[in-house]
């Protein structure tokens, strides 16, 4: 085999920051990415059409989130109040008028009052409180606070003062920019949904995946060179074969397993011709058909989900929608869901019956 042209070093650079779109100074492969900085910033430019700012401390790949819906990525936030508050979250960082790297710390309480000054939000309210407490964590999972002495659920639960110590990092400020995007070829945004997304489906996005289709080669060789990904260009759509547990494929809770044994049985029906696939590897059915599915794999497999399985298959099938959002997988087109082409490249089942876990593979197929 010919050596990798990309040194590991590099490639590794390229996937913790695809990882970890915002880095600072503090969290685990800051250094070993600066160490990359110029050769990161050339390759995301090149093939991709993204900007990498860097700063002292921090460095920020300006890339979508893999979410169709955007909102999936912050799961700390359970309301829209809470996305709100968010918001109000970077808004307190412009009204303490922090410059670059400058730290200045602050009370959960005092955020609470200037933010309730501004906006007329009752903070008395308990919703109003956990939102915000939501909000805060969210924002120090993605790099945006440090949450220095934490008795949020003291303030949460109703007391007045105090609440938790906070500073914005030094990344706040790049959070709250953006640049103008760069211009990018078709063949790139090919690139940026493969990155992002499991999978880059024709439908979608016609013109990049012709684009990727007439440079396959190209596109293959500087992926699987940088990253260590092969390509999978199938009819409908393509996929990068990451390998490992990552967030864009199944994981093991429960709902992850209802709803790889519901593609199983869509599977079953394409294949026995009760359902059809579209020209473009759609296969649409309705609610009625889907709760039947639903019901007859619950009948078979009810015995591994514990309390789960005893939910209403109304419930259990908003926990699958959710988790085939999560894989972009699924749309809703009126009374009809729309499971994409790439859907069906994960099969599953229950290997030993002594356990609950549900082991699944990614099936491979050569393309017509």
């Amino acid at each position: 085999m010919p050596e990798r042209a990309t040194p590991p070093g590099l490639q590794m650079a390229l996937r913790t920051l695809l990882e970890n779109p915002l880095l600072l100074e503090d969290m685990e492969g800051f250094r070993e990415v600066w160490a990359w900085r110029a050769e990161v910033r050339a390759w995301f430019e090149r093939y991709a059409g993204w900007m990498v700012q860097m700063g002292p401390g921090v460095l920020r790949l300006l890339a979508p989130s893999p979410h169709s819906d955007g909102g999936r990525a912050l799961g700390e936030l359970a309301s829209s109040r809470a996305v709100a508050l968010l918001a109000w979250v970077l808004w307190f960082h412009e009204y303490l008028g922090l410059r670059l790297g400058e730290p200045k710390q602050f009370s959960l309480s005092e955020m609470a009052e200037r933010i309730s000054a501004q906006s007329g939000l009752n903070f008395s309210e308990i919703l109003n409180r956990r939102a915000l407490v939501q909000a805060v964590r969210c924002a120090h999972r993605i790099g945006l606070l440090n949450i220095l002495d934490d008795e949020s659920s003291r303030w949460e639960g109703g007391e007045t003062t105090g609440g938790a110590l906070l500073e914005f990092t030094v990344g706040a400020a790049y959070l709250i920019s953006r640049p103008k995007a760069l211009p990018h070829s078709p063949v790139q945004r090919a690139v940026q949904a493969l990155l992002v997304g499991p999978a880059l489906v024709q439908a979608h996005d016609p013109a990049a995946f012709a684009a990727l289709e007439r440079n396959e080669a190209f596109v293959q060789e500087a992926l699987q060179d940088a990253l260590g990904w092969p390509l999978d260009l199938q009819p409908h759509y393509a996929c990068l074969l990451r390998g490992g547990q990552t967030g864009l494929y199944p994981g093991r809770s429960v709902a992850d397993a209802v709803a790889l044994l519901l593609v199983e049985a869509v599977r079953t029906e394409v294949q026995e011709g009760r359902l059809e696939a579209d020209a473009q590897g759609h296969v649409r059915l309705s609610s009625t058909r889907l709760y039947g599915l639903l019901d007859r794999v619950r009948e078979q497999y009810r015995q591994h989900w514990g309390e789960k399985g005893k939910q209403s298959s109304e419930r259990l099938l908003r926990e699958v929608e959710v988790v085939w959002q999560e894989w972009g997988a699924v749309e809703l087109e009126g009374e009809l869901w729309v499971l994409k082409p790439h859907l069906a490249r994960f099969t599953a089942q229950y290997y030993d019956p002594e356990k609950p876990l549900l082991e699944h593979k990614i099936r491979r197929t050569r393309r017509q």
